[in-house]
């Protein structure tokens, strides 16, 4: 079954087409081995003279990044209601690490991304621990893209968005360029 990215995706897909001039950028790729139950939000792929891969993980939470479900985990008990976010986001960027890093063996560079709108109080911190943890154990970087950094990514796809009529192929960018059109 396809799965229609959500809006969220959709803005980051645009982000990494236009801005990053992704050659090709693919919604909630799942893994094809029976039994995994990978799935990456965005994967945008450029094949310039760094032949990077983007891997980005995209929650658009607007009251604020929560994955809430139990999960019993010493790791993260510090971060209390947050722990279950933190232990769901290790556990996503560790199998996205595997998956992509096999799919795309060949690429010489890899861009893991966290994009949220929203993430308050002590889940900043939780998230700063997870990325020089991911850092230590990958030898890769995990870009923290939440908050003022996500704001000025997607006004900087605003700013594209105002400057063009074009379409590019991309719902989330025709979608702003249609409110950035409005007279």
């Amino acid at each position: 079954m396809t799965e229609q990215p959500k809006a969220g995706e959709l803005l980051v897909g645009a982000y990494l087409k236009l801005v990053e001039e992704c050659e090709l950028v693919t919604y909630n790729q799942r893994s094809a081995s029976h039994g995994d139950q990978i799935e990456v939000d965005v994967i945008g792929m450029s094949p310039g003279t760094e032949n990077e891969v983007f891997v980005c993980e995209v929650s658009t939470h607007l009251g604020g990044l929560n994955y809430s479900r139990r999960v019993e985990s010493e790791r993260w008990a510090d971060y209390g209601s947050y722990q279950s976010s933190l232990a769901t986001l290790e556990r996503k960027f560790d199998a996205d690490d595997a998956y992509v890093t096999d799919i795309f063996e060949s690429a010489e560079h890899y861009r893991f991304q966290l994009w949220s709108p929203v993430v308050r109080g002590k889940l900043v911190d939780g998230l700063n621990e997870l990325v020089g943890e991911f850092d230590a154990k990958t030898d890769r970087e995990l870009e923290l893209i939440i908050n003022e950094a996500y704001t000025e990514r997607i006004d900087e796809l605003r700013q594209k968005a105002s400057e063009s009529t074009k379409q590019h192929g991309e719902l989330g960018f025709r979608l702003l360029q249609i409110l950035e059109h409005l007279r």
